[in-house]
């Protein structure tokens, strides 16, 4: 049975942790650079999924097939993604980083039509359309302070 109610919890606690990412990473990459700071990140993170799989008695189990599939997420999922976002945090400001990033639903419905060929329907074209002009609008396409 889904908990919709803990479901959207987590969700808004997700979402104001990495809204919040934004203002940190500002803040830090005036002392740390982008690539050092990720470095940092997934140092914290190794040691604290290590502490839980330990205390919850975790066995991850990967296949040698996988591998391959893993490395290429973390390298562009994660490395590549974050290291760009930080950089542009850097130059940028942190709303502005917020802002840019919100569009990730539109190019999900680019890369799922592109990689995965889902079918582009008149309303996902529509919806891709008007988050692209929302983002211009807010943003703006001269000058970025």
């Amino acid at each position: 049975m889904k908990n919709t109610l803990l479901g959207s919890i987590y969700l808004a606690l997700a979402s104001s942790i990495w809204g919040g990412m934004y203002v940190v990473v500002k803040i830090v990459a005036s002392v740390t650079p982008p690539l050092e700071l990720v470095w940092m990140r997934y140092l914290v993170a190794i040691v604290a999924l290590l502490m839980v799989g330990m205390i919850t008695r975790q066995k991850w189990r990967i296949h040698k097939s996988d591998f391959l599939i893993i490395i290429a997420i973390g390298v562009i999922g994660n490395a590549i993604s974050i290291v760009t976002q930080e950089t542009g945090t850097m130059l940028s400001s942190a709303q502005m980083g917020a802002i840019i990033t919100s569009s990730t639903p539109a190019f999900m419905v680019i890369f799922a039509r592109l990689l995965l060929k889902e079918r582009l329907t008149l309303k996902k074209g529509l919806s891709d359309c008007l988050a692209t002009i929302g983002v211009f609008l807010i943003v703006g396409v001269g000058h970025v302070d």
